[in-house]
C-alpha cells in the first residue's frame, strides 16, 4: 500500500489522501539535504537569524490557515490551535535574539595561546514527530538546529501530515533555501533506511517510550546522536499548607485537560493531603463539568477529541482497567466515538496505573504524611515533570531534590518555555530540547588548542 489518509477525528471522514515516498524519492531528498547542508552550514549567523525572523513573520501572516488545519486534523479546539502557533512564533523570536557567542566556550590556560570549544553543526537532523502538537513540536527541534547550521528532515505523524506539508511550504515561502527543511512521508518500515543514511547525523523522537526504545536502538546501531522525548506521568502535589485550594483545583484541571489531556506534561496524578482532598475533588469536578463538547471552531469550546479511533479505544480500555482494579469514580467518562468526556477517579492502590494515560482522565492519590510524597511521586517508570503546590518554598525546594524528574515547578503548572531546557529521565527519555542547551545536543563540541612554536 503506497497511500494513506488523514481522518477528521470528529466524524472519521477522510480529509485527504497522500502518497508515501518511493525509495528513489527518499534518496533524492537525502541528496538534496546533503547539498543544502554544505551551503547552509557556511552561511553567516546573521543570515540564519534573518531567515528565522522571516519564518515567524510568515507564520503570523498565515496563523488562521495553520490553526484551522491543526484543528481539522488533530481535533483540538481552535483557540488551542492558535495558541500553539503563537507559541511557535514566540520560540522563533527567542532564538532570533541569541548571540553568536553561544557557539564558543573559552578556557584560559597558562600554557596555551588560545584554547576553546566551538560548537559546530553536524549535518541533517531527522525529527520523528507526533500529532498532538504538529507545529510546536516541529518548530521546537527545528529552529535551534537551523540556527546552529544543521538542516532538517521531518517525518511527521501521518494523521497530521497536512500540517507538516503546510509548514514546509511556509519555510519555502519565507525564503529558506531548498533542502534546508524537508518533509518525508514514509511509513515505519522505511525509518531504519533513512537513519542509516550518512546524510542523517542526528535523530530526535517524540512519542511513546515503546517506539522511543526502538528509535534509540536504531540510532545506536548506526552511531547517530539522538534525543528522546517520551511519555510522562506527571504528579501534581498539593501540600497541607496551601491557602487557596480553589485556585489550585482550577489549575490542576486546566493542566490535565489542556489539549484534551493529550499532553506529555499534563498533571496526570493529583497527589493531595488527606485533609484537603474532599475540597479538592469537589472543585475539580465542578471545573471538569465546564469542559463540554461543542463546535471546535467556536472560541468558547474548551475540549476537543481524541485524535484517532485506535487511541480512543485504548483510552477507554485503560479507564475500565483502572475501575476494575479498585479506582473509585467521582466523575464518570462518557465516550462517543472519539469524544471522551473528562473524568475523575480516586486511586487506592498507589501502584496503579503503570502506563501513561493520554486523555482527559484525572487520577487522585492521597497521603497523610509528607514523608510519603517522594515515594508516591517516584512510583512510575516515567520522570518528565512534577509540580508542587505549597506556601513553604524552602520545604518545596528540599522536596524537589527527592523527586526523580527532569523538571520540577513549584507553584506553577509544568510547561515548556523556550528559555528553559525541556526533557526527562527514566522512560521519559534523554537529552534536552529548548534553551541554549538544545542547540548543543546535535553539535560537534570541537576543542581548539593553539600554542606558539618554541
Amino acid at each position: 500500500m503506497n497511500k494513506f489518509q488523514t481522518i477528521d477525528p470528529i466524524d472519521n471522514h477522510i480529509l485527504n489522501t497522500y502518497s508515501f515516498l518511493s525509495e528513489k524519492d527518499i534518496i533524492d531528498k537525502l541528496s538534496i539535504a546533503n547539498k543544502a547542508y554544505k551551503e547552509w552550514k557556511n552561511s553567516s549567523f546573521s543570515y540564519r537569524i534573518k531567515q528565522i525572523t522571516q519564518l515567524s513573520f510568515f507564520m503570523q501572516k498565515t496563523i488562521d490557515i495553520i490553526s484551522y488545519l491543526i484543528t481539522q486534523e488533530m481535533g483540538k479546539p481552535i483557540t488551542q490551535s492558535i495558541a500553539e502557533v503563537n507559541k511557535s512564533i514566540n520560540l522563533c523570536k527567542y532564538y532570533s535574539n541569541l548571540k553568536e557567542s553561544l557557539f564558543f566556550q573559552e578556557t584560559i590556560t597558562p600554557e596555551y595561546e588560545k584554547s576553546y570549544v566551538r560548537f559546530e553543526s553536524i549535518g541533517a537532523i531527522l525529527g520523528i514527530m507526533p500529532w498532538n502538537y504538529p507545529i510546536w513540536q516541529t518548530i521546537r527541534y527545528s529552529i535551534p538546529n537551523l540556527l546552529l547550521g544543521n538542516v532538517i528532515f521531518l517525518k511527521p505523524a501521518l494523521n497530521t501530515a497536512g500540517c507538516s506539508i503546510l509548514l514546509e511550504k511556509i519555510f519555502i515561502d519565507s525564503g529558506f533555501p531548498k533542502g534546508v527543511f524537508q518533509v518525508i512521508l514514509i511509513d515505519i518500515p522505511k525509518i531504519e533506511s533513512v537513519i542509516s543514511n550518512s546524510t542523517i547525523q542526528g535523530v530526535t523522537f517524540t512519542g511513546s517510550h515503546f517506539a522511543g526504545s526502538h528509535i534509540g536502538y536504531l540510532s545506536g546501531k548506526y552511531i547517530k546522536k539522538s534525543v528522546l522525548e517520551l511519555g510522562g506521568n506527571d504528579a501534581f502535589v498539593v501540600m497541607k499548607d496551601v491557602k487557596n485550594i480553589e485556585k489550585i483545583g482550577k489549575l490542576a484541571t486546566k493542566s490535565r485537560l489542556n489539549n484534551t489531556g493529550q499532553t506529555c506534561i499534563s498533571a496526570k496524578r493529583f497527589i493531595v493531603d488527606n485533609s484537603l482532598v474532599d475540597d479538592f475533588i469537589d472543585i475539580v469536578i465542578q471545573e471538569m463539568k465546564k469542559y463540554q463538547r461543542g463546535d471546535l471552531y467556536d472560541e468558547s469550546t474548551k475540549i476537543g477529541y481524541i485524535s484517532r479511533t485506535d487511541l480512543s479505544e485504548k483510552l477507554y480500555q485503560q479507564y475500565k482497567n483502572i475501575i476494575s482494579n479498585g479506582g473509585k469514580i467521582y466523575l464518570k467518562s462518557i465516550k462517543d466515538r472519539n469524544f471522551f468526556s473528562p473524568s475523575l477517579l480516586k486511586i487506592e492502590n498507589k501502584n496503579l496505573p503503570k502506563e501513561e494515560i493520554f486523555g482527559p482522565i484525572g487520577l487522585v492519590y492521597t497521603y497523610s504524611d509528607e514523608k510519603e510524597i517522594p515515594s508516591i511521586v517516584n512510583a512510575t517508570c516515567y520522570g518528565l515533570g512534577a509540580s508542587i503546590w505549597t506556601d513553604n518554598l524552602e520545604k518545596a525546594e528540599i522536596l524537589s531534590k527527592k523527586i526523580n524528574t527532569g523538571m520540577v515547578f513549584i507553584n506553577e503548572i509544568v510547561k515548556s518555555d523556550p528559555r528553559f531546557p525541556f526533557g526527562g529521565i527514566k522512560k521519559s527519555g534523554y537529552g534536552r530540547e529548548l534553551s541554549i542547551l538544545s542547540i548543543k545536543e546535535f553539535s560537534n563540541w570541537k576543542t581548539i588548542i593553539i600554542k606558539k612554536q618554541s
